[in-house]
């Protein structure tokens, strides 16, 4: 069996966003672990605040998403969009749980707003983890038109 041209070039692509997606979290990473006294010092300067959780949060959601796109290209994983789309949602939701729990413990915010902003991301989770689920559904579906169709004889 052949695959087609457009299927590798599509495979390869996968491959390498993959491959950048978790090069760049590690070398944030890896910046923020051998440059700590200078990555406090540029957060303090661009936000007028320290932010502790934010960018370790951001890495690791970057790692994930990077990991993610690569196994999901290797085990030819049918979830399609909805994988995807879930992924980047629950990862955006942590992002934005850490930072606003990075601008409550530098300043003073109601917890009203605190509160807020907790429910926003909570929401943003649950819509990816929907779209999750949305993605294994298609993903099975898939794989049960995938399997001959094997009746008694």
């Amino acid at each position: 069996m052949r695959i087609p041209t457009f299927k590798l070039v599509q495979q390869l692509v996968a491959y390498l966003l993959g491959i950048f997606l978790i090069g760049w979290g590690l070398w944030c990473f890896g910046y923020e672990l051998l440059y700590p006294t200078e990555t406090a010092k540029e957060a303090v300067a661009a936000n007028k605040a320290l932010f502790i959780y934010a960018p370790n949060m951001f890495c690791g959601v970057i790692i994930c998403w990077g990991v993610i796109l690569i196994l999901t290209t290797y085990y030819h994983y049918a979830g399609g969009i909805w994988t995807y789309l879930g992924a980047i949602l629950v990862g955006l939701s942590m992002m934005f749980a850490a930072l606003t729990l990075d601008g409550h413990l530098t300043s003073n915010t109601p917890f009203k707003v605190l509160f807020i902003c907790l429910a926003m991301a909570l929401f943003v989770f649950i819509l990816g983890c929907c779209s999750l689920v949305a993605g294994q559904i298609r993903h099975r579906s898939k794989q049960r038109e995938l399997l001959p169709n094997s009746a008694p004889t």
